[in-house]
């Protein structure tokens, strides 16, 4: 089920809080079709994906991103992790910067569309999907502790493990 942004006030959002997977794998199961949900393993990602805007900096002036180690620069047209350059495409750099930018939140399909590939969003998810995919693959292989996090039917969050005392 896909949902756009009109479309919430018609929906329930169904916040799922467990560290259970099999257990977030149900409640998916079980709700199929009848909202949003959003999956979360811990309170403290509730928080770090709904509230936490204190987390990231941003350096308008320069359009540098900073989260914990992780640093986007869009001068650049770079991201560092920890001093290391990571080979991401322009896609997955953008994606990453919109992510990384305060207030941390849940960026819907959409809103990601939008700012990163420049365009009318058209109901399809695949473009986001696939960078997000490819991202995620080159955030583990670079061992970094920030880690791009699913919300079931609406769009993804960036969390960073350490800042809340988790690996």
């Amino acid at each position: 089920m896909s949902a756009s942004v009109g479309d919430f006030d018609e929906q329930p959002v169904i916040l799922c809080v467990t560290a259970s997977r099999s257990k977030r794998a149900q409640v998916a199961r079980l709700m199929s079709g009848h909202g949003v949900v959003l999956m979360f393993p811990d309170l403290q990602t509730v928080r770090a994906v709904l509230f936490d805007d204190t987390a990231a900096s941003v350096a308008p002036e320069t359009g540098v991103v900073a989260l914990g180690r992780l640093v986007v620069d869009q001068q650049q047209q770079q991201v560092n992790w920890a001093g290391q350059t990571l080979p991401l495409t322009r896609l997955e750099r953008d994606v990453l910067a919109a992510l990384a930018s305060p207030p941390l939140r849940v960026w819907t399909y959409q809103q990601l569309y939008e700012r990163v590939w420049r365009a009318d969003y058209l109901d399809d998810t695949a473009a986001v999907r696939s960078t997000v995919k490819r991202l995620r693959a080159k955030l583990r292989e670079a061992d970094t502790t920030v880690s791009v996090e699913s919300a079931r039917g609406v769009g993804y969050s960036l969390v960073d493990a350490t800042s809340h005392g988790r690996h």
